[in-house]
């Protein structure tokens, strides 16, 4: 029997690789021996793994920020596609220096973006201009963020099983 490519992707995971992201999750700053401490590895083990999981592009680690908290502006923007492949729309949308976050989706909208500006006009130049160019693009909605809530990397699901559906496949893992 063939393996689907979920399967595929689920086997590249086991219990260590699960702990190492659990422990970046919670601080992305954490050498690798304090994390091989806390899981009972050794220092080159959890390197080799995080490595690994980098090459594979499972994780990566970045220093997060709040534009809004900057004095910038940031929003999030639906947009649906006509005529074109979405996910050649969305190549084209993920050059653009301004736009930190690009995700095709199913529902209303085809693509979903997170774009940050310095400011109203820059914002406006951004979709007025550059996203207003890009051939495919039918509609198109920006919700500008006032206030960041909560934005985290800590939430429940990661470490629930998969649940198969009735023909023994898994289903998508909450919160991914």
């Amino acid at each position: 029997m063939y393996a689907t490519k979920q399967q595929e992707e689920d086997s590249l995971l086991d219990d260590v690789d699960r702990d190492i992201i659990d422990e970046l999750r919670v601080d992305g700053r954490l050498s690798f021996s304090e994390i091989g401490r806390r899981i009972g590895f050794s220092e080159p083990t959890v390197r080799q793994r995080y490595n690994r999981l980098v090459s594979l592009g499972i994780i990566y680690v970045a220093g997060m920020y709040d534009e809004t908290k900057i004095g910038g502006i940031a929003a999030h923007i639906g947009i649906r596609v006509t005529e074109q492949p979405v996910a050649r729309v969305a190549e084209e949308i993920a050059d653009h220096p301004n736009v930190k976050y690009v995700a095709c989706a199913l529902g209303y909208y085809d693509i979903f973006l997170d774009v940050v500006a310095q400011d109203a006009q820059e914002l406006g130049r951004i979709v007025l201009q550059d996203l207003r160019r890009i051939r495919g693009i039918s509609d198109l909605e920006t919700l500008t963020v006032l206030e960041v809530m909560k934005d985290t990397y800590l939430w429940q699901g990661f470490r629930e099983p998969i649940p198969a559906n009735r023909a023994g496949r898994p289903l998508s893992r909450p919160g991914r």
